[in-house]
């Protein structure tokens, strides 16, 4: 091949390949193809052309690709370093104000616990319970106050306390979405309750004893649920402050930098789980060995907290805070064409949510209602089912939804789910640019009810009561949606699940836990306070307003509980498309096809 007609061949990539190195945003796939071209062509030019400039050229421009994917490498290689030498630093920096507050309200709370304790001598005894009061005092009359840490297997008790310490700070953390109040009663209430403990064993002349056990661990813990109660509160100023973005856009930002301040101290939880499981404990070891220890925790905290962030931002951080690019306000395309990764399949998913918002909520509202009604003609025996098994019951009614005992409930819970899953399919296919008729939505509503109603049913044949919405929304609403809806054919849905197992696992999870977000935001003490104001203003008999306040938590739960099925939904639907892509890459032939079209016809021109 003559250079020049080499050169006319493949000028457009190259020139393609200059602009995306001048340009600051390099798509990552993009870069990978071009640099395989280039590398191609350069090894043909060496072959065949090995004096002329277009061999320099193409060297050139292959380096600087290559220095480009090393530096990448290199980058994502430290990303965990400059994590916690850089990032976390800064986002603590950033959020220095809401980490104040946060201590400010956590100390205030500790003295008013000391000092309501001194008081009334029953205040620590209703913080802390009957109980555990019940249980020190023997351990003080026994002659070992600190008994408490020495009830259990260590290993069992190390996985207790971490579990419970990771829950208590993700609850502050994630409960600042209520505009973070509920964060700030979290905090009101540990601080009380540390400072109600303090001052009981310094009733008993034993402070020193149980200050030098308790912040052996409680130096790290306690200073972590500040840091979460700091991270709750950035996460709820984006609502209350949003200065010159929209509330969403700001919400958006105070979330990703709160959940990296959280995840900054979930080492330090661990941590404090395992100086509390298998070091304090040892009560009889020599004070200086315990002070020593609680020192240098304390420096520490402080340390890499406070004076390292504030020593980095007078020298100057290394590389600026990544922030979440936000999105130019515009209408909001779905590609329905795209191969797309899970954080892009739940990008659609939400960015569809928000385009038929009004209409979904308009059916969630009304089947939420619809359900909240059945609670009321059947509340003596829902009654009775929360006295006899409370934890099941709420773990069923908020998580699951149904149960058996009412089987009106059951119909409710069928009809619901089987009405806002064939909405949301069918708008999914006409944002698609189907034609949807009268005629099959009633036949997409029926399939889906006789479906889902076998899923709600059968578990119940096999004894595991409860679970036929877990079976619903993380195991089959991927053939629910586009097996009876759209009217694929088993063998197609069965090659596209088969191939993409492990993307539909992974949304599954990401749901899942999505789901156990809502389920703490509904069981949290913040919807109590919110139901007991409520029941303060409301006039009538006792039985009455325990009643309105029950039906009123029931409609919250079912009404979050209804909002995340149109999320799950449209996941799930977003994967298909573009799993069926990946597999019968229909698309991409029909685009070969066009091409080959023109083409021909070109050629007959």
């Amino acid at each position: 091949m003559k250079e020049t007609h080499f050169v006319r061949q493949n000028k457009e990539k190259w020139l393609q390949s200059e602009q995306l190195l001048a340009g600051e945003a390099k798509d990552p796939e993009k870069l990978s193809t071009l640099f395989t071209q280039v590398v191609d062509d350069l090894s043909y030019s060496q072959t065949y052309y090995k004096n002329r400039s277009v061999r320099v050229y193409l060297n050139n421009i292959a380096r600087n690709f290559f220095s480009i994917l090393s530096n990448k490498r290199k980058d994502n290689k430290n990303y965990f370093k400059a994590f916690w030498l850089e990032e976390l630093p800064q986002i603590v920096i950033f959020c220095r104000r809401e980490l104040f507050i946060s201590f400010a309200v956590f100390a205030l709370a500790a003295t008013i616990g000391v000092l309501s304790s001194a008081q009334d001598e029953n205040f620590t005894e209703y913080i802390l319970g009957n109980q555990y009061m019940e249980m020190t005092k023997e351990n003080i009359e026994k002659g070992d106050p600190m008994g408490v840490y020495k009830g259990s297997n260590q290993l069992e008790m190390a996985w207790r306390i971490i579990s419970n310490n990771i829950r208590v700070a993700f609850n502050t953390y994630v409960l600042g979405i209520f505009m973070s109040i509920g964060t700030l009663v979290i905090l009101l209430y540990n601080g009380i309750m540390i400072g109600s403990f303090q001052h009981f064993f310094a009733q008993q002349d034993l402070l020193a004893t149980s200050a030098m056990t308790i912040w052996l661990h409680g130096t790290l813990e306690i200073s972590s649920i500040i840091i979460a109660g700091g991270a709750g509160l950035t996460l709820g100023s984006g609502l209350l402050f949003p200065g010159t973005y929209t509330r969403l856009q700001a919400f958006q930002l105070s979330a990703v930098r709160s959940l990296k301040l959280v995840l900054g101290i979930a080492p330090i939880l661990v941590i404090a789980g395992i100086i509390e499981s298998f070091l304090t404990r040892y009560t009889e070891v020599p004070a200086f060995i315990k002070l020593s220890l609680i020192i240098l925790s304390a420096l520490f905290i402080v340390g890499y907290f406070i004076i390292y962030p504030w020593w980095k931002s007078r020298v100057g951080f290394s590389q600026p805070l990544q922030e979440t690019k936000l999105q130019v306000n515009k209408p909001y395309q779905i590609n329905f064409t795209k191969i797309k990764s899970q954080a892009e399949v739940l990008g659609d998913g939400f960015n569809f949510y928000k385009r038929h918002f009004t209409l979904l909520f308009r059916w969630i509202l009304l089947f939420s209602l619809a359900g909240t009604s059945v609670y009321y003609f059947i509340y003596e025996q829902e009654m009775q089912r929360i006295y006899t098994d409370p934890v099941a019951y709420v773990f069923e009614q908020v998580f699951f939804g149904i149960t058996l005992d009412s089987p009106v409930k059951l119909m409710m819970s069928i009809l619901t789910a089987a009405f806002i899953i064939t909405v949301t399919s069918i708008l999914i296919l006409k944002d698609q640019g189907q034609k949807i008729t009268g005629k099959f939505r009633l036949l997409a509503f029926i399939k889906t009810l006789i479906v889902i109603s076998i899923l709600y049913l059968a578990p119940y044949a096999w004894g595991a009561r409860g679970y036929g919405i877990l079976i619903l929304t993380f195991g089959l609403t991927f053939f629910i949606v586009f097996g009876f809806v759209k009217r694929d054919s088993f063998k197609k849905l069965r090659m596209i699940t088969a191939h993409g197992l492990g993307q539909v696992f992974g949304l599954q999870v990401i749901l899942f836990f999505t789901f156990l977000v809502f389920l703490l935001l509904l069981l949290s003490p913040v919807m109590y306070l919110y139901t007991e104001a409520v029941a303060w203003n409301l006039s009538g008999s006792e039985s009455l307003v325990s009643k309105l306040t029950f039906l009123l938590e029931t409609f919250i739960k079912l009404l979050g509980f209804n909002l995340l099925l149109p999320l799950i939904t449209a996941s799930m639907s977003f994967t298909y498309f573009s799993l069926q892509e990946i597999v019968f890459a229909s698309y991409l032939r029909q685009a070969i096809g066009n091409i080959s079209l023109k083409r021909t016809r070109a050629k007959a021109s």
